[in-house]
């Protein structure tokens, strides 16, 4: 038993060293640098060589402006400028009329200052005349002529107010003017200064009477 054994281990370590011969003999190939290829220029042919120039960069070109050309060929026609209508001239306002009374019951008579005259109406059938005569005596003498009116001029205005039954003057006011401001004034105010009047006649039914009265005045 003990010479197999001894056999057995001759064998192993032959084989190991078969082994080991073979792998020594194997070639290794160790890997090297890549073989690149030159070509050799005689340096005389060196002037020969057109050297490249380098690429250029790509310019991108604009795009083109597109040209709007006019859809009208005649182009637009301008409209004439149009006149402005020149300012209408006032037209010349006519003199006013004199002041008419309604059907006077007593027609213009001078009474009270110097170049003043006096005319009444009433605003219904008042037969009672001589009520009328004392009404515009009164008035007449409460006027006196503003300063200030030109000769040559004879302003005339209406005054309208109404009498009470006991002689009461209520509700005066300028009726027509005459243009000349201060002339209605005074006009007014005589209306003004004479209340109160003498009271209604008995004989006269009405609550009350409406009065017209004209002053007209030329200068002396």
């Amino acid at each position: 038993m003990r010479t197999a054994v001894v056999g057995s281990g001759l064998v192993h370590l032959a084989l190991v060293v078969v082994l080991l011969i073979v792998r020594t003999s194997a070639t290794m190939i160790v890997p090297g640098p890549d073989v690149v290829q030159v070509s050799l220029l005689d340096p005389s042919q060196m002037a020969t060589i057109t050297p490249v120039a380098p690429p250029q960069p790509k310019v991108e070109r604009e795009p083109e402006k597109e040209t709007v050309a006019p859809t009208e060929v005649t182009g637009v026609k301008l409209q004439p400028e149009k006149k402005k209508p020149q300012p209408k001239q006032p037209d010349k306002q006519p003199e006013p009329a004199p002041p008419q009374l309604p059907a006077p019951a007593l027609p213009y008579a001078t009474v009270g200052a110097a170049g003043l005259s006096g005319a009444l109406a009433t605003d219904t059938n008042f037969e009672f005349t001589y009520y009328l005569t004392l009404v515009r005596n009164k008035v007449a003498s409460a006027w006196a002529p503003p300063a200030g009116l030109a000769s040559g001029n004879a302003p005339q205005a209406v005054v309208y107010f109404r009498i009470q039954r006991d002689g009461t003057v209520s509700g005066a006011r300028i009726e027509t003017g005459s243009g000349v401001e201060f002339f209605d004034r005074s006009a007014l105010r005589a209306v003004q200064l004479s209340d109160p009047l003498p009271p209604l006649p008995l004989g006269f039914s009405g609550g009350d009477l409406g009065v017209h009265f004209g002053f007209r005045y030329v200068a002396p």
